[in-house]
């Protein structure tokens, strides 16, 4: 018996070993250790007043929570939040902004923040970087980067950006009409995947962008203990493509 129970212990001990760094929060934490990676994620449109898993006829269900556990067994800190029906973007913008100003009054390095944005969520990232202007910050935009929008001055990019979309995705997306248009940016760089997905890549943690993100945040730096995901991958200034 007393053998069960001693095994029962080491089970849990991992377990909690394992997960205790694993964090989820819809607003940042009152007192952030400078010592966490902390990562937020702003969806696409769809999700907007959900349950965080609807369902869309041309890409399927969008896994929301996934989304999230995916970063956070990382350990990343993530801060998400489902929006309400047709969000403000100006303005959710700015809450955002004020969210990551309170992290690095706080102490958190701007190097150790990564904003990933979706669609609509994208959108909203590259808002909040022209509002920050800060070079070190990271900023992931997931089909984001529309044409329709290049000239916006509002959505002039600042920091170190990365642009992935899919191929065969049918909205028009131009990262580079914006990285000539935003002399903000201090480092950036531009992927195309071919899924076939199209913007539905956004929907689900897919290792093709999820992997990037985790490179691109320099989390993997910082964890000797981790394989790292693509070594010596980005080159300083980015390379320009479509």
């Amino acid at each position: 018996m007393k053998k069960t129970n001693s095994i029962i212990y080491l089970i849990i001990l991992c377990f909690i070993s394992v997960n205790a760094f694993a964090e989820i929060v819809n607003v940042p934490p009152k007192d952030p250790s400078p010592n966490r990676f902390y990562l937020f994620y702003l969806h696409g449109r769809i999700v907007e007043g959900s349950n965080g898993h609807p369902i869309s006829p041309d890409y399927g269900r969008y896994e929301y929570d996934k989304i999230l556990k995916t970063f956070s067994d990382k350990d990343f800190i993530v801060i998400s939040e489902i929006r309400e029906n047709n969000t403000d973007i100006e303005l959710y913008a700015k809450k955002i902004s004020d969210w990551i100003n309170h992290l690095l009054k706080a102490g958190v390095p701007s190097s150790r923040i990564t904003v990933v944005g979706g669609s609509k969520g994208g959108i909203i990232a590259t808002r909040v970087s022209n509002i920050l202007r800060n070079k070190k910050i990271k900023f992931v935009i997931l089909a984001g980067l529309f044409e329709s929008l290049i000239k916006d001055k509002n959505m002039q990019l600042w920091g170190e950006v990365l642009s992935i979309y899919d191929k065969a995705d049918k909205f028009p997306i131009t990262p580079k009409a914006y990285y000539d248009t935003s002399p903000g940016i201090s480092k950036w760089h531009s992927i195309i995947t071919e899924t076939g997905l199209g913007h539905g890549l956004i929907y689900k943690p897919y290792l093709e962008w999820v992997n990037e993100v985790i490179e691109w945040s320099g989390i993997q730096a910082e964890q000797p203990h981790r394989d790292p995901v693509m070594p010596g991958r980005w080159p300083e200034g980015g390379i320009k493509l479509p």
